[in-house]
């Protein structure tokens, strides 16, 4: 993203990063920006841009205005000062209906970028010889892998916090600890919620990652620890609030246009912001993910999850292709599906190695086939398994499969 800023800068005059707080947003903007309001210092600074919102935009710009989303109608106000491109940098950990309402009618002007903790290729654990762009332009180079199970557990375990750079596994997931703790501790309970209820919701989250989120599934899930499972209305409800602080990113059902549309699964499911976040709410040790292949599976589609959307997003910032899954009434589910606006699309699977590739590709030349016989829609730019371990990258020789180690992904 760093790369993108000065083209961002010289294109828009506000420009809006959202995400988890610790994700980086207010680096980055500071690595561009002149000057910086902090609106979250609420005892010294918030009291006084509340009564006069001038204060916050006064600074040499750039100008960042860091954590925005308590004071509704800043950004409106922002919008009438600004006269030239790059001069305000706006930064949300929270969610917030103004902010949707501005970039709606505000897209000549402003744009929101959505960001993301580190992926493998930022962290340097990816070889970052296949690229997702690359992907879409049909270039592939394939390489060798030394990945192995227990690599990907220890990346899993330390998660991409940016804090955490240059940590050993241990030390980065004792770091990401204290950091989830202290967001469930404070922005949670400070949006109304139960710390311990959250902690259950989170831990059912992190579980079910690739599984459809029924209330069921997460009840079930949630029963395990033998104390009372909340409510259907409270457990949407948490969902919500950790949608809008970022903890969880949704991903919707592809509503794909085949013959029988009514089969079709559109349920929004969750994965969590980082692959850390399971580990930490689940008191998963790094033995017990290499031990479980179940937990595994539930980190790596996280972890692939999280990377691609984040890849996708460094591609086209303010019009990144939408990251989805497709499952249908049929039995036929594909864990991540890309769609661009003009229409393209890529699917992938996530496996742990090279004994379901077979099975997986077979999955993914279904929805192909169930796609070209709605007629609505081309085929897909390209299929992928993304693997944990593998000797090499390659191309299935029969359907054109990319096959491809999650340490050799990048931008």
């Amino acid at each position: 993203m760093d790369l993108k800023m000065p083209n961002l800068l010289n294109s828009y005059k506000i420009l809006e990063f959202t995400g988890v707080r610790g994700c980086g947003k207010t680096s980055l903007c500071l690595a561009s920006a002149q000057s910086i309001t902090h609106c979250d210092e609420k005892n010294i600074v918030l009291p006084l841009i509340q009564t006069d919102p001038r204060l916050a935009l006064t600074g040499v710009r750039p100008h960042v205005i860091d954590e925005w989303a308590d004071l509704p109608g800043l950004q409106e106000f922002a919008y009438r000062e600004t006269s030239d491109f790059g001069e305000f940098l706006f930064t949300s950990s929270r969610r917030t209906e103004e902010s949707t309402r501005h970039v709606m009618t505000r897209q000549s002007r402003g744009a929101r970028i959505k960001m993301h903790t580190l992926t493998l290729a930022e962290i340097g654990a990816s070889d970052r010889s296949v690229s997702l762009s690359g992907l879409f332009r049909g270039e592939f180079d394939p390489r060798r892998s030394t990945a192995s199970l227990g690599s990907i557990a220890s990346l899993m375990y330390a998660g991409g916090w940016p804090q955490t750079i240059g940590m050993d596994s241990a030390s980065a997931h004792a770091v990401a600890s204290m950091h989830i703790e202290s967001l469930l501790a404070g922005e949670v309970e400070a949006a109304g919620r139960k710390e311990a209820t959250a902690r259950r919701v989170l831990r059912a989250v992190c579980s079910n990652v690739g599984n459809d989120f029924t209330y069921d599934a997460l009840a079930g899930l949630m029963a395990e620890d033998g104390e009372k499972v909340p409510s259907r209305n409270t457990v949407t409800g948490y969902l919500r609030t950790f949608e809008e602080l970022f903890l969880v990113d949704r991903i919707d059902g592809w509503d794909a246009p085949v013959r029988a549309k009514s089969h079709v699964k559109i349920k929004p499911r969750y994965i969590p912001c980082d692959a850390s976040l399971g580990p930490v709410v689940c008191r998963w040790r790094q033995g017990d993910i290499t031990s479980d292949a179940r937990l595994f599976m539930a980190g790596l589609r996280a972890l692939v999850g999280h990377d691609l959307q984040t890849y996708a997003g460094a591609i086209s910032p303010c019009h990144a292709p939408r990251l989805c899954y497709y499952a249908d009434a049929d039995g036929l589910a594909v864990d991540y599906v890309l769609l661009s606006d003009d229409g393209r699309w890529a699917a992938f699977n996530v496996e742990i190695g090279e004994a379901q590739i077979a099975a997986s590709i077979k999955r993914l030349e279904r929805l192909k086939k169930k796609v070209a016989n709605g007629g609505e829609l081309q085929g897909p730019e390209f299929t992928a398994v993304i693997l944990a371990s593998t000797p090499h990258s390659h191309r299935d020789a029969a359907t054109g499969t990319y096959i491809v180690p999650v340490t050799s992904l990048t931008v």
